[in-house]
């Protein structure tokens, strides 16, 4: 997210205090991706490190644990990262704003930003990518999602969200040019699309770029 945006962080730290916004269960997308790194691994068995950047109500960090990292979560609403505490005892969960980070150089072997970049400007997107790069390992795996042009589930009007429960918050939508260029870097990257509509509102359209990339 974007703390240099009041309005953003208000809406978000909202939003988590309702119920409806706690997520129990993984993005299907996401568990396919872990489980091709874990099939494509050929290190050794011991315990690797997990971020869950922008983690949320934290249904991410639920199953990273699942699939054996030592979890780590990062959100920069204080009501999210008290529900991953109260909810996931296991993860260490911190409050992060704005990059640099506190971790170390080419600390984590998974880095999980889903949903998440979206919500930054494009100048911020940029510096949060470069720390995720210096914070994961060589041959490191970053996964995501971002919102893709052609979502009109948030109501957008410019970069200004209209529903009512994230009204006012910021969030861009990307082309798959502009996701390309902000993944630069990576060794190795593998794009999806996916697109849905909410049960009952067949005029509206969930749009997003799903990606994993090897550093």
């Amino acid at each position: 997210m974007n703390p240099s945006e009041p309005t953003s962080q208000s809406a978000w730290n909202n939003h988590y205090t309702r119920s409806k916004s706690r997520l129990g269960y993984p993005d299907e997308n996401l568990v396919r991706m872990l489980s091709k790194i874990e099939t494509n691994s050929k290190e050794s068995s011991a315990k690797k490190n997990a971020l869950d950047f922008g983690a949320g109500s934290g249904r991410h960090s639920n199953l990273l644990n699942e699939f054996g990292y030592q979890v780590f979560a990062t959100d920069y609403t204080e009501n999210a990262i008290q529900t991953i505490t109260n909810e996931y005892p296991f993860v260490k969960a911190s409050v992060t704003g704005n990059p640099p980070y506190s971790f170390e150089n080419s600390f984590f072997d998974v880095i999980v930003s889903w949903g998440v970049l979206h919500y930054n400007t494009a100048e911020l997107a940029k510096q949060i990518l470069d720390e995720k790069k210096r914070i994961l390992k060589p041959g490191g795996f970053l996964a995501g999602s971002v919102r893709a042009v052609g979502d009109t589930h948030l109501q957008a009007k410019g970069t200004t969200i209209q529903t009512a429960d994230l009204k006012g918050a910021y969030s861009r939508f990307y082309t798959l040019e502009e996701l390309k260029q902000d993944l630069s870097g990576f060794s190795q990257i593998d794009f999806g699309y996916t697109e849905r509509t909410p049960l009952g509102k067949l005029e509206e359209r969930i749009c997003h770029w799903i990606f994993l990339a090897k550093l």
